[in-house]
């Protein structure tokens, strides 16, 4: 980094002994070299600007597994993914953890408790094992007794999730009123996983400001020891927005272009198996009998899983670049693509592609929409979130000319499961349930809002 210091003005006196001379030579000398032996001295304070650094906070995966924890129920207020399992819901908090919502009576659902996870942003369950992330980890916890998760910590499987430390400036950047000039310190992933950001105040010349980021690389061991084939018992019904898909006796896992798969043991302890790349940003799974599709930031991609240990690639089609989740059903696959800021793109729509014959993949109907998130499909209806726009239903007996029949008012719709007649669908801070049984007309019978007093 090169520094342009300026050195104050030197008067010299007239010179008239050889001693003087000397002087005045020693002191041209300074002048040349950028006067460095008074660096401390004659750095203009004028030249030089208040710049915030933000400096990373490491912790490693033994430290974050000290702050898991179940504690009394949150308050909800960022909508994240969502399972159902038994009579349960589980909604994740990103990056702070997992609600679990008792709906046995679904008139009447009980905000249970909440699940401290730091990191978290997905979640999966086979059969009583909750799967989460944790930032770059894979964490696994015993719920037999609901009420009490146990976390399992001998079954974590550390570095196999890429993690943005960048993520989490945000939350750190809007508490710094002024920040004219920022910078960000270099990460050094040998320290542990970052969790946070500090800032602090340092002072550097004005025209040597400048923005630094970094790019982590993320390596990871594969383990080829196959599992058993016979499945498991129970497991998770996950919405359109999950990366967490068990499959058989695999976990199918999304870590940004690839595929990830774990095997799972008898002891329910997971394995890293294999590795596929995407080529994409792939972002969500849904699995429709013999088929996985994967949504990605620029477009859908079929796999074959009729072997669970040995997916193989059928064919994909691309999309315009934004976010995208998709569902199926025996012939058409249904995908929402939505721009934002994150999304690259400010395009939202639906799009209906025929996947009849997967070599020649087609979309025969585009629908212009608001904010669309996740979506399910039953029988001959699709029900879409969109945004603040609400939950659009859509009549698809005709796919090319599909025709939204009724639209729920919702603050911002987010993620749906159906379990027929019912639906779950998450919101900004609320759970809603319907009653489907008479479609397109619904009927809402339950809505919870998670706060942490009930």
């Amino acid at each position: 980094m090169a520094y342009n210091l300026y050195c104050k003005k030197i008067k010299l006196f007239s010179m008239k002994s050889f001693s003087l001379s000397l002087i005045y030579l020693f002191l041209i000398s300074l002048l040349f070299s950028g006067c460095n032996l008074f660096k401390d001295e004659v750095i203009d304070d004028s030249d030089l600007v208040d710049v915030t650094y933000f400096v990373p906070v490491y912790e490693t995966t033994s430290q974050l597994a000290q702050k898991v924890s179940v504690d009394p129920p949150k308050d909800y207020a960022q909508a994240g993914k969502i399972v159902t399992y038994q009579q349960y819901i589980f909604i994740n908090k990103p990056l702070e953890g997992i609600h679990v919502v008792d709906n046995s009576d679904p008139a009447n659902p009980l905000n249970l408790h909440f699940i401290s996870i730091p990191g978290s942003l997905d979640m999966s369950i086979i059969d009583n094992h909750l799967y989460s992330d944790m930032f770059s980890a894979l964490v696994v916890f015993d719920i037999s007794t609901i009420t009490q998760p146990e976390l399992i910590e001998e079954f974590t499987v550390e570095e196999v999730f890429y993690y943005n430390p960048y993520v989490t400036l945000e939350t750190t950047i809007n508490t710094i009123d002024s920040r004219e000039y920022t910078r960000y310190d270099p990460i050094d992933s040998s320290l542990g996983i970052v969790t946070a950001w500090r800032s602090e105040i340092r002072k550097e010349p004005l025209e040597d400001i400048q923005l630094r980021y970094l790019a982590l690389e993320s390596t990871d061991a594969v383990n080829t020891t196959a599992a058993g084939d016979q499945s498991f018992g129970e497991v998770s019904t996950a919405g359109s927005m999950t990366r967490f898909l068990p499959i058989d006796r695999y976990l199918y896992t999304i870590n940004s272009n690839e595929l990830v798969l774990f095997s799972i043991g008898d002891d329910y302890r997971p394995s890293r198996f294999a590795r596929l790349d995407t080529s994409t940003q792939a972002e969500t799974l849904f699995q429709r009998n013999e088929i996985l599709f994967v949504g990605s930031t620029t477009g859908m991609l079929m796999y074959d899983v009729s072997t669970p240990s040995n997916p193989e690639y059928i064919n994909s089609i691309e999309h315009f670049r934004s976010c995208d989740p998709v569902v199926a059903d025996a012939s058409y696959a249904y995908v929402t693509l939505r721009g934002g800021t994150n999304c690259f793109t400010e395009t939202n729509e639906l799009q209906i592609i025929d996947i009849r014959d997967a070599q020649n993949l087609e979309v025969v109907s585009r629908q212009v929409l608001f904010n669309p998130h996740g979506l399910a499909i039953y029988q001959d209806h699709l029900l879409v979130c969109d945004g603040s726009a609400g939950l659009k239903i859509f009549n698809v007996t005709d796919r090319e000319n599909p025709e939204i029949v009724n639209t729920e008012a919702i603050p911002y719709a987010y993620d749906i499961i159906v379990d027929f007649p019912s639906a779950v669908v998450v919101g900004e801070g609320v759970i809603y349930q319907y009653d489907l049984s008479e479609l397109p007309a619904i009927t809402k019978t339950a809505e919870l809002k998670l706060a942490t007093k009930q």
